[in-house]
């Protein structure tokens, strides 16, 4: 482990300390399960009898190509409630991480690996099997499972999480329309040490002039006349997306004021006002030409998130215990509106709103203000919000590709501060992590904007959330080094706590 100094911040180097997921994000996920691309919900089953090896095989062979994800064992796969039904009598010793990987590893013609965590709801404990990503070749079956005749795992088949016919995610033998995707992902995995290289050396500002360049070479223009020329054109171009973004952010603000002020959420509302807050739009351009927004455009959205958190921005609530909490469909798009004040892992305040047209805002209240380890307006912890606007980020690179927007879109993304006044950087998430002092805030206002193509692998998002992030941080006078951000967001991207 190395470890690296700079004048303000003191970071790690190297493989995360903590590379299982945490408590809290297992207890999310069992709290609330959902399936995506990302996550698979399957009943009990038992690891010693060959159809529950073949499901869990199978499961994690298929999250794997698609490049990692979880397994939530123990829940009504359809109504997503927990069950009894072959619940084991000792479910440590069933489900342990050495029988679970060895069950993989007889099956998998890689290697890969998988955690075993437990994850705590009030009916009990339930395991979540935890999927690494990475995958640079596609991962088949090795040998086959056989049983009376019935194929269980079919030898040489790549298992892939695909959506069926229904547009519910499943894992199924890969067909010719998702190879696309696989080669894709294991792409984007051999390119990602290259692209983080290169990016984090030039960053996204000199990366703009490159291709600027580029550009203006191959269209036989000047050198000097054709980069002027397409830099100012791209900046004309962000700067009337970064106005058109920030509007949206502000109407949508407005909108969920109004919805705070009425009578089912004024009183949890006015709880949380003095909280500090931030918010994010994102906003895909060119938008999309649908006015409304059907059903299938949120379970499109829903489907690709990948759920990098055990409560992921732009989270599906369908299946909430509170029908207050689940989507509303209103005015052409869709409100989630879960407001459960309080500091403890379970307390939460959030508003998001989508679009068909290429519309996805959020609102929260600061995880520095809903927690029981640090006092409420006092602290901002730099390693979470990076974290946050690193998942952001990514699940919109997610959401957009699940729109199946490539290459040539551009997603502008704004984020917004409030409420920092007073408040000292602490790094109280993660001591490992330490900054030195810097005083307290004055400015109680920060603001981010970055654009991003749709094609960009999320290994590379670093440089952009260091963008994003840079005027909130320079209400400190600091700076945060690309060194510390990549370590984040490579966490965020492994689903590490």
């Amino acid at each position: 482990m190395l470890f690296v100094n700079w004048p303000d911040i003191v970071v790690l180097v190297g493989r995360s300390f903590n590379v299982a997921s945490s408590q809290e994000i297992l207890n999310q996920l069992v709290e609330n399960p959902a399936e995506s691309l990302n996550v698979e919900v399957k009943r009990w089953l038992d690891p010693k009898a060959d159809e529950g090896k073949a499901k869990i095989a199978i499961a994690c062979m298929a999250l794997r190509n698609r490049n990692g994800g979880r397994l939530i064992i123990g829940f009504d796969d359809k109504a997503l409630h927990p069950s009894t039904d072959g619940r084991p009598a000792d479910l440590h010793q069933a489900f342990n991480t050495d029988s679970i990987n060895s069950i993989v590893s007889y099956f998998a013609s890689h290697a890969f690996e998988v955690e075993v965590g437990f994850g705590e709801r009030v009916e009990g404990r339930f395991p979540v099997l935890s999927v690494a990503p990475g995958v640079r070749a596609p991962v088949a079956a090795k040998r086959p499972l056989i049983v009376d005749g019935k194929h269980l795992i079919r030898q040489d088949a790549v298992y892939f999480r695909t959506l069926n016919s229904s547009n519910v995610p499943s894992s199924s033998i890969a067909k010719h329309s998702d190879w696309p995707d696989i080669v894709e992902i294991c792409f984007e995995n051999r390119e990602a040490d290259f692209g983080r290289f290169l990016r984090r050396h030039l960053g996204p500002n000199q990366l703009e002039m490159l291709i600027e360049l580029i550009t203006g070479l191959k269209s036989g223009a000047a050198v000097d006349e054709g980069v002027d020329f397409f830099r100012w054109d791209a900046n004309s171009r962000s700067n009337i997306l970064r106005s058109r973004t920030f509007e949206l952010l502000r109407m949508n603000d407005r909108r969920r004021r109004q919805c705070f002020d009425s009578d089912e959420f004024r009183e949890r509302a006015q709880q949380v006002e003095k909280a500090g807050t931030w918010s994010a739009m994102l906003v895909i351009d060119p938008p999309f030409p649908d006015q409304d927004s059907s059903q299938k455009f949120f379970d499109t959205v829903a489907n690709s998130n990948p759920q990098y958190t055990g409560w992921p921005v732009w989270l599906d609530s369908r299946n909430f215990h509170d029908e207050e909490f689940r989507p509303r469909k209103t005015d052409k798009g869709w409100d989630t509106i879960v407001l459960r004040p309080g500091r403890t892992w379970g307390a939460h305040a959030d508003f998001y709103r989508i679009k068909a047209t290429g519309e996805f805002y959020l609102w929260r209240v600061l995880g520095d203000d809903m927690s029981e380890h640090v006092e409420p307006s006092t602290v901002l912890d730099p390693g979470l919000m990076i974290y946050r606007v690193a998942e952001t980020i990514a699940v919109g690179l997610a959401i957009a590709k699940g729109l199946e927007r490539g290459e040539g879109t551009s997603l502008a993304f704004a984020f917004r501060w409030e409420k920092l006044q007073g408040r000292q950087i602490q790094s109280w998430t993660d001591p490992r992590r330490y900054y030195s002092p810097h005083g307290q805030a004055y400015d109680d206002q920060a603001e981010g904007f970055v654009v991003i193509d749709a094609g960009t692998s999320p290994s590379a998002i670093a440089p952009f959330v260091q963008q994003a992030t840079e005027e909130l941080f320079a209400v400190w006078a600091m700076e945060h080094p690309l060194n510390g951000i990549e370590q984040v967001v490579r966490r965020v991207l492994e689903r590490s706590a």
